[in-house]
């Protein structure tokens, strides 16, 4: 009866522990929020990445924010390489493309990750536009670019 009752009891103990572990996960999921000052957009756009150093070649961007972008790409490029990414918008319109700067963050079997240093001028309307015109929340979208003050990047 003292082994049911101890088994009772320790199983009693795991379950509060449990329940406690959840809540504080709970907790924590409310309270820490996406480490990303911008969200995401999914989009399927041509682009022209020129690697510092390298041959220019043509990537499809598939997420898109105002700092950074994954491309897919069979081309492999080590962390740290410098580029100049040309997204391809229209061109059968005659629209210039986006061009900003950036820097290879990560490179997986599926593309590379750039973090963007730079966008030109000229060039950042557009990148709002295309961001908030595929974002899931087009208005929460537009509230974090509107945050920073119209500034992309810290000046």
């Amino acid at each position: 009866m003292h082994i049911i009752a101890l088994q009772l009891a320790r199983h009693d103990e795991s379950t509060n522990a449990l329940q406690q572990l959840l809540q504080e996960e709970s907790f924590y999921m409310k309270t820490h929020h996406n480490h990303r000052n911008y969200s995401r957009s999914k989009v399927s756009v041509g682009a022209v990445l020129s690697p510092e150093g390298k041959e220019p070649f043509g990537v499809e961007v598939v997420d898109l924010s105002m700092s950074g972008v994954f491309l897919h790409s069979d081309t492999a490029l080590p962390m740290g390489t410098r580029c100049q990414l040309s997204i391809l918008l229209g061109h059968f319109k005659h629209e210039l493309p986006i061009i900003t700067e950036g820097t290879v963050v990560r490179t997986d079997k599926k593309g590379i990750a750039l973090r963007f240093e730079s966008v030109k001028v000229e060039s950042a309307p557009k990148l709002e536009e295309l961001v908030v015109d595929h974002a899931d929340d087009p208005e929460q979208a537009h509230l974090e670019i509107s945050s920073h003050g119209g500034w992309i990047f810290t000046p």
